[in-house]
């Protein structure tokens, strides 16, 4: 029963994997389409912000700095698939979030703010906006809920997500207000001077930086809470599967390594030491981790020496 159940703690991470490396392409394919789109577009009443302007609008530099994201976590998704090690440092796990955060605000303020003003069809389906208002958002907070990750998102790194949204909500105040269009700086494409006219500029740049928190510690809450069902479910697995059913952890540890290096690669060596010490939540064999990794090597190449001598 143990044998038939706990696996699939493995391969559901291998198909997660998967669905990352499918995810991530669409991501970078829909974003390169979208921003060249907007860089060729002819301007209309409603979407001014063409050509080079198209920096000047947040949901196009906020699906470029996602889509960089998604770029860069491919290569961790087919390591994690190929060797069986998946991993993502937590610098990574941070720049994902960062970006994830950007989009999923431009998802919330289209959906609940520009929607209502100007039409659901055109803010959320229409031209370009089916893929920078929808399909990315949608995509890549999916792609940061499910990510294999071994890192819980902390509060402070939901700060440091909404960087991207405080930086540019200045940029665009100062830009705009202080600046104005007439002497070089940007035009008010969000209208902010509609809503400027009863709420100070101060106090709407300090609203969209709590919304924009909001927005993240929802992710946060989220991802943190599949990512400990899945930690839960892969210990479960090193702890009580029948292929690591020994009495003391050298043994288990030995039946890792072997397992290991049956689908050993040709890549480096990589010691799996955060498995080692869920497997030894099991065993509470007092070794420190570094004990437990020299094990680790010992075993995966005895093995190999004992195979040459024979």
């Amino acid at each position: 029963m143990k044998q038939e159940t706990f696996p699939n703690a493995l391969r559901i991470n291998r198909i997660r994997c998967i669905l990352a490396i499918i995810v991530c392409i669409l991501i970078c394919i829909m974003v390169f389409i979208a921003v060249a789109y907007q860089m060729l577009a002819e301007p209309n009443s409603l979407d001014k912000e063409v050509g080079w302007k198209s920096y000047h609008l947040f949901t196009i530099l906020a699906n470029m700095l996602m889509a960089v994201a998604a770029a860069m976590c491919i290569p961790y998704a087919v390591d994690g698939m190929r060797y069986r090690n998946y991993h993502l440092p937590r610098w990574y796990v941070n720049l994902l979030y960062m970006g994830t955060s950007g989009v999923a605000m431009t998802f919330f303020i289209a959906l609940t703010v520009l929607s209502p003003a100007v039409g659901f069809y055109r803010m959320m389906i229409y031209a370009n906006d089916i893929v920078v208002h929808t399909a990315c958002p949608v995509l890549s907070i999916l792609l940061f809920f499910f990510i294999n990750s071994d890192h819980e998102v902390s509060f402070k790194s939901s700060v440091i997500a909404i960087i991207p949204v405080i930086l540019y909500s200045l940029a665009y105040l100062i830009l705009v207000f202080v600046i104005g269009e007439e002497a070089g700086g940007w035009r008010d494409h969000y209208q902010i001077y509609r809503i400027a006219k009863y709420v100070p500029l101060p106090v709407i740049w300090l609203l969209v930086c709590f919304i924009s928190l909001g927005v993240s510690t929802l992710l946060r809450i989220v991802h943190n809470l599949i990512h400990n069902s899945r930690k839960a479910a892969l210990e479960q697995y090193y702890q009580q599967a029948e292929v690591f059913a020994y009495p003391d952890i050298q043994s288990a540890i030995g039946a890792l390594a072997e397992i290991n290096r049956k689908h050993d690669m040709g890549g480096e060596l990589t010691v799996p030491r955060r498995i080692l010490k869920m497997m030894d939540n099991k065993y509470h064999s007092g070794l420190s981790t570094e004990e437990m990794c020299v094990l680790y090597i010992n075993e995966y190449y005895q093995k190999e020496a004992d195979e040459v001598k024979v």
